[in-house]
């Protein structure tokens, strides 16, 4: 087992997990060249100076640092030679920090990579590349990437493809994200990450971006709760079941956590045990900072207003304030795999109805927050064009 853990930049948060199998975490500087995952509006800045002291810290405890340059769209600045050469600049910083690893998502930069710093950097194929197949992973092993993680909405209960790319890839090692609570086969998920990407670049301040494509799948979750059964995460319980079939690397989320919960989320994977909310896990918001939640509705009819409502409940980007909108009974979910690892899903899930007879015992809404929720979703529905 070998975990690539988000970093929040908190040097204490190595000393927390240094003895927990991780054998890289992963961050990026609020601006850089190319964008991200995370829109800069809800991340804190990352100043040059505790950048630098942290990746030094990382990498004297023996674990790699890997550079998030994920961003699935560049505008096409990557073909301006200006640019490339400002990048080959940056590239050269990372290197003399003691970055010695990369995620990237466009092949253009894997290939500029592999040609400028082979020597420097191993490097990571992001889940916004979307490789869903062998022959997917295979045009990215012959680019020379050496870990691919990925479509996290597609592929992470394939045990069929995931077993066929672990054997039939050469050299690149096959990593699955088993802390995400999208929606399966998502049909945001090409303009979810160029809007993200587009929202944490270096010229991001001059939009105003609002995540309204995480609203569209929240709100489908809500209206039928057999989607977060449906939804792509690993339990801590099932990650033998991905051993067996070769697959040892996993990573874990997110980078605007704090570290207590980026602790709890190594332990409880690494232990291989949970017993609690699984939404706590593998839902990329939602901490608490206060141990009475009460859920106090608010009058909100502005677009600004009822977006900001919305986070404010949900915590996205900011603390949680009130109880969570279901709970998810990890224990119950023991056995659930087995079905996926059986060969037996057919995707053809209004035939089926397995996901929703797990739905029916594992979760428990809340339905005031749930409905209220709901009720704030179609408020900016409403609003929003």
């Amino acid at each position: 087992m070998k975990i690539s853990l988000a970093t929040n930049f908190d040097d204490s948060l190595i000393d927390e997990v240094k003895e927990y199998p991780i054998y890289e975490v992963f961050g990026k500087m609020k601006n850089d060249f190319i964008g991200g995952g995370r829109p800069n509006n809800d991340l804190n800045d990352v100043e040059t100076e505790k950048f630098e002291r942290h990746v030094k810290k990382v990498r004297e405890n023996g674990i790699k640092f890997n550079y998030l340059l994920n961003g699935s769209c560049l505008s096409n600045r990557e073909q301006d030679i200006e640019w490339q050469n400002k990048f080959k600049d940056f590239l050269t910083y990372l290197s003399n920090v003691g970055v010695n690893a990369l995620t990237v998502s466009n092949p253009f930069i894997l290939q500029f990579v592999k040609k400028y710093f082979k020597d420097e950097f191993t490097v990571r194929v992001s889940t916004f590349a979307c490789v869903d197949s062998y022959t997917k992973a295979k045009y990215w092993e012959d680019m020379e990437a050496d870990y691919i993680c990925t479509d996290f909405v597609k592929i992470n209960r394939d045990f069929n493809e995931l077993k066929y790319m672990v054997e039939h890839l050469k050299k690149a090692k096959i990593e699955i994200l088993v802390t995400n609570s999208c929606l399966k086969n998502c049909p945001m998920i090409y303009t979810h990450t160029n809007g993200l990407s587009h929202a944490s670049g270096s010229s991001s301040e001059k939009n105003k971006y609002e995540d309204w494509g995480l609203f569209f799948c929240q709100k489908r979750e809500l209206e039928d709760l057999s989607e977060y059964i449906k939804s792509p995460w690993v339990r801590p319980e099932d990650l033998e079941y991905y051993e067996k079939i070769g697959i040892e690397n996993f990573k874990i989320t997110e980078r605007d956590f704090p570290t207590d919960e980026l602790v709890k989320r190594v332990k409880a994977y690494t232990e291989r045990n949970y017993d609690g909310n699984l939404l706590d896990l593998v839902q990329g918001h939602g901490v608490v900072t206060k141990d009475i939640l009460e859920l106090k509705k608010r009058d909100v009819n502005t677009r600004s207003d009822i977006y900001n409502e919305i986070k404010r409940v949900r915590g996205l980007g900011v603390p949680r304030e009130c109880d969570r909108h279901i709970y998810i009974d990890n224990k119950k979910l023991e056995g659930f795999i087995k079905f996926f690892v059986s060969g037996n899903c057919t995707g053809k899930c209004e035939q089926c109805g397995y996901c929703k007879k797990i739905a029916e015992k594992s979760i428990v809404p809340n339905e005031e927050v749930r409905k209220y929720l709901l009720d704030l979703y179609n408020k900016y529905d409403n609003v929003k064009i």
